[in-house]
């Protein structure tokens, strides 16, 4: 491996830089540290399960490896909300502001390009994916996956930027197969790629701040997302030149493996523990071969389980992108929600300040149209707490009259990775039924009938009581 010296870029923070969120959450007593020496073949995933809701964690010693693994960044919304420094129910206007300052002026904080960055500190002598320790989640995957970084790719045309995130197993020192959800914008690149013979280069980074991460999950924003990540930051983030393709990398990154995407080729990929608690059906699909891997001195590698934290992720973007659309439609619209039960993809709760008859119906139109993958969208009341599911359920059992309040929307555009999805022939697409409900107070009901119950606010440190 060839060591050098990176070039000192701008101040780092949780939102761009990995190592400052674990700093910061060291310092706030947010971190769990296993100090015991793990298996990366299932042990790992297995603590984390157990652990999956509260604090992240970092496994500091992973069998067979130098380097340490951290999961769960993004499973405690008030964690993450820490990290950004606002309240957790602010962190989607957060991000929807961001988005917001990108539309208004698309030249604002333009990323430079630098040559050495933390991100190619090491430079390794060969490319070997099993020397990364990339965790076997789930008893039934089929193999090791990257599952927590952004791919890096430029259209094949236009040569626009564009950053997501897929699951990627590794199948062989050098080769990847992977996922491409339909509708992404890598597969739009791989497919031209593909009609002109072509390779499609792409840089994966592992080991990212939040600002480039979350962002990388906002849907139908194409080459806006990295600039869109810029804002959110408040700071333009440094792109890094890759040694061997022609694409850049994240500067700050943990780890960047430089590849190509083969044209015509497909290899068996999957089952994968999915988002929706259920495992990704095995095929032949897209395949990566690696070129070169840099890495940081004393990196980090970056993995997520698929629940809450996947969930999380999703959520934030998606409330963003769909509390901006419909509010700009609707603005009687105050939040958006989107519950682990959903699987962050599938169901939405909008809170409206309801001042008309109708309003109900509209917003569950809108919303629909926002986010193609929601299966059900349920609106409510200024004084339902949409994150709080007891609430919510609460607004349906009092509010809701399934003779005129429950929409049906049969044969709509569904999520391919929801099993009750009916796959079109080709498996690219499928169609499921969707349904809103429209739990708001009834249009011309008496104020004093859905009056509720208040008590008066006290505080218990004031009180002599033994728990």
């Amino acid at each position: 491996m060839n060591i050098r010296r990176s070039k000192t870029v701008a101040t780092a923070t949780p939102l761009t830089d990995l190592g400052q969120c674990i700093a910061a959450l060291k310092r706030s007593d947010n971190l769990i540290r296993v100090r015991s020496t793990v298996d990366p073949k299932f042990e790992l995933a297995g603590i984390a399960h157990a652990l999956e809701g509260g604090k992240p964690v970092l496994f500091e010693r992973v069998k067979g490896h130098e380097h340490p693994v951290l999961t769960g960044l993004l499973w405690n919304r008030t964690i993450v909300a820490s990290l950004f420094g606002v309240a957790a129910e602010r962190v989607p206007f957060r991000i929807n502001e961001a988005v917001g300052q990108w539309q208004q002026d698309k030249t604002a904080l333009p990323s430079t390009t630098v040559d050495r960055g933390p991100a190619n500190e090491v430079v390794e002598d060969g490319v070997d994916l099993s020397l990364l320790p990339a965790p076997l989640h789930a008893l039934g995957d089929g193999g090791r996956y990257l599952d927590a970084s952004l791919v890096v790719a430029r259209h094949p045309l236009s040569g626009g930027i564009n950053v997501s995130i897929h699951r990627m197993m590794i199948t062989r020192k050098n080769r990847l197969s992977f996922l491409i959800d339909p509708g992404r914008h890598l597969g739009e690149y791989a497919d031209i790629a593909e009609s002109r013979g072509e390779t499609l280069p792409v840089t994966i980074n592992n080991g990212v701040g939040l600002a480039p991460w979350i962002v990388s999950s906002l849907p139908r924003l194409g080459d806006g997302k990295p600039a869109i990540a810029n804002h959110l930051a408040g700071r333009a983030l440094d792109w890094m030149r890759a040694q061997t393709v022609d694409v850049p990398a994240y500067a700050d990154a943990q780890f960047v493996i430089e590849a190509e995407i083969l044209p015509g080729a497909r290899e068996w990929e999957a089952p994968f523990a999915e988002v929706t608690g259920y495992y990704g059906s095995r095929a032949k699909r897209y395949v990566m071969r690696v070129k070169k891997i840099t890495r940081r001195k004393k990196p980090v590698f970056h993995t997520v389980l698929s629940g809450q934290e996947v969930w999380n992720a999703v959520g934030f973007t998606a409330e963003a992108a769909i509390f901006g659309a419909v509010h700009a439609k609707i603005p009687e619209v105050r939040a958006v929600f989107l519950p682990p039960g959903g699987c962050g993809f599938y169901q939405a709760v909008v809170q409206v300040e309801r001042n008309r008859a109708g309003l109900g119906r509209e917003v569950i139109d809108a919303t629909f149209k926002a986010f193609r993958s929601l299966q059900r969208v349920v609106v409510v009341d200024s004084d339902v707490n949409l994150y709080d599911a007891i609430d919510v359920d609460w607004a349906i059992t009092t509010r809701c009259n399934a003779d005129t309040d429950l929409v049906i929307l049969p044969g709509q555009e569904g999520h391919i990775l929801n099993p009750m999805v009916t796959l079109d022939a080709d498996g690219k697409g499928g169609t499921v039924t969707k349904v809103g409900i429209d739990a708001l107070v009834p249009a011309g009901a008496a104020p004093e009938q859905f009056a509720r119950v208040k008590f008066k606010q006290v505080n218990l440190d004031s009180y002599d009581i033994k728990f």
